[in-house]
């Protein structure tokens, strides 16, 4: 599996008024990912420790390198969409991104402790 990872900082609007935030991010999730097909599953987390304490963290799985390509071709297909497109860029009012990586992974199955 390949995670593609976003971290986010809320802006004062979305610190101010944490269930309208959570709010949007359900509708988000609706309206941003019909379509992706290639997602395998979508993640939401609150760093509650570091540098960034109550930064979000997004993580959005695919299949492999493959499924993320297709999944970067759908969106830049998606943001040639006035209406779309302006939805998207309205997150800024929510958030600021701090930075985005990707992740695969382990190549096999690693055992835990204590199971």
């Amino acid at each position: 599996m390949l995670h593609l990872v976003y971290r986010f900082k809320l802006t004062p609007r979305a610190r101010a008024d944490l269930a309208a935030f959570w709010q949007w991010v359900r509708e988000r999730q609706t309206w941003f990912y019909t379509g992706l097909d290639t997602v395998r599953q979508t993640r939401w987390y609150v760093v509650t420790i570091g540098p960034d304490v109550h930064a979000i963290e997004h993580w959005v799985s695919f299949a492999d390198e493959a499924a993320w390509g297709t999944y970067r071709r759908q969106v830049a297909e998606q943001s040639r969409q006035p209406a779309w497109e302006r939805r998207r860029a309205s997150q800024d009012e929510w958030w600021e991104m701090l930075d985005a990586r990707l992740l695969s992974d382990a190549p096999g199955p690693i055992d835990n402790i204590g199971r």
